[in-house]
């Protein structure tokens, strides 16, 4: 199972914006083969900045300390390790920063079977979903002071 936090934009809104955005929790495969190409397609764009400056820093850091290619290579796959472990969260971020605020987390095999739970329990009031009501159990946790998103350590 995976998990999906579902995004909604209350009020007025942009027409081409969705209401609700549902973004799966955890690595992100396409950002780890093609991190360019996803950054791009997610309009990440400060991302896309702070990955290619760190992508030229890392080819300048290996050119003048004489590193072999391998080197290089397995510095580069580490940076791609690293976008692809955020990129899911950097969209979070981006939606929050965009006014949608997190409504729900729902437990599901794909994004489909992810928007039928959402949708059929939200729309129809289904009490036996897979998810809780957000009304009753939701309650965000503050932002961490290191990053933009809530961790579990955040609580005081």
């Amino acid at each position: 199972m995976r998990l999906y936090s579902v995004h909604h934009r209350p009020g007025e809104r942009d027409v081409t914006d969705p209401d609700v955005v549902l973004v799966k929790e955890g690595f992100c495969w396409p950002a780890l083969f093609l991190p360019l190409v996803w950054l791009l397609y997610r309009m990440q764009f400060w991302g896309l900045l702070a990955y290619l400056l760190l992508t030229g820093l890392l080819t300048v850091a290996v050119t003048l300390s004489g590193m072999d290619d391998l080197t290089g290579l397995a510095l580069s796959l580490v940076l791609s390790l690293l976008v692809a472990s955020l990129a899911n969260d950097w969209r979070s971020w981006r939606l929050s920063a965009k006014g949608y605020e997190l409504v729900t987390v729902v437990a599901a095999k794909n994004l489909s079977q992810a928007e039928r739970i959402f949708f059929l329990h939200e729309w129809q009031g289904d009490d036996d979903a897979l998810i809780a009501s957000p009304a009753k159990t939701f309650v965000p946790l503050p932002a961490s002071s290191l990053t933009p998103f809530a961790t579990p350590f955040d609580r005081r």
